[in-house]
């Protein structure tokens, strides 16, 4: 879950990862305009982008609080047991629907793990932070076998970016869930190409320097549930004050410009 501040600071949004998944799709639906690599495998990747944190639905049914100070959790927040689950049932899902699915999501994760080793590296359960990379690489190797199999073109550098692109989409839209920021940001496309994001001064859409979606451009809408910003005393404390689902923002990002 994103917990996102109002701009007044009397009140959290939070965003659902399924949605935050949701938007990742929606803007890879629209990715590879003026040279940048189109999506490896379209169907299986788009799949495997929007579904790929669905192992969070039922933790989202009813959001833990953050014990010293009562604050919804958000995704950075989450005790390494419930992360790890989480991330189990998201690859298992994943695995079930396609060989590309199942290598990408899982491949997501464990380098999300290795990233954030050092902040789980005195947790009691850091073991089975060990035994899970252990386990979804050696899945990852059958997942990638089977994809190969189902075709001559199918080799390991188009798996490899399929992951770098599932990632790209991630992280472009935890840019528009999360806090916004008026400051421009440079991504990395995974062949090589930068582009810019940057929000007018009226924050209300973005440009993307130099365009790389196929329109010229592209809605998209941010759903959240809003709460007080307070100190909540468990999960039933908080799932009473979660207001109705509602878009927070529907951003427009203006990819014409140089065109």
């Amino acid at each position: 879950m994103i917990r996102r501040d109002t701009p007044d600071g009397s009140a959290w949004i939070l965003i659902s990862q399924l949605d935050h998944a949701r938007v990742s799709a929606a803007l890879a639906a629209y990715w590879g305009a003026d040279g940048v690599a189109p999506l490896v495998d379209r169907k299986a990747l788009l799949w495997a982008i929007e579904h790929h944190d669905d192992g969070w639905r039922e933790w989202e049914q009813t959001p833990d609080v953050e014990p010293k100070n009562g604050r919804p959790r958000s995704f950075v927040e989450m005790d390494l047991a419930d992360t790890l689950a989480i991330w189990n049932r998201s690859i298992d899902l994943a695995g079930q629907h396609d060989p590309l699915s199942g290598y990408v999501v899982a491949g997501h994760f464990c380098c999300l793990l290795e990233s954030f080793t050092e902040r789980w590296r005195h947790d009691p359960r850091h073991a089975d932070a060990e035994q899970f990379l252990q386990i979804h690489r050696a899945a990852m190797a059958q997942w990638l076998a089977a994809w190969q199999a189902e075709s001559a073109d199918h080799t390991t550098a188009l798996a490899e970016r399929a992951l770098a692109q599932l990632q790209l989409f991630d992280a472009l839209s935890l840019y528009f869930c999360c806090t916004p920021t008026l400051e421009p940001t440079q991504f990395a496309t995974p062949d090589g190409a930068v582009i810019t994001l940057a929000r007018e001064p009226d924050g209300r859409f973005t440009t993307c320097t130099p365009p790389a979606f196929i329109v010229g451009k592209l809605n998209v809408e941010i759903f959240g549930r809003q709460v007080p910003a307070r100190q909540y005393a468990d999960r039933a404390d908080l799932a009473a004050a979660v207001g109705a689902t509602k878009v927070l923002a529907t951003t427009v990002i203006d990819a014409t410009a140089n065109r």
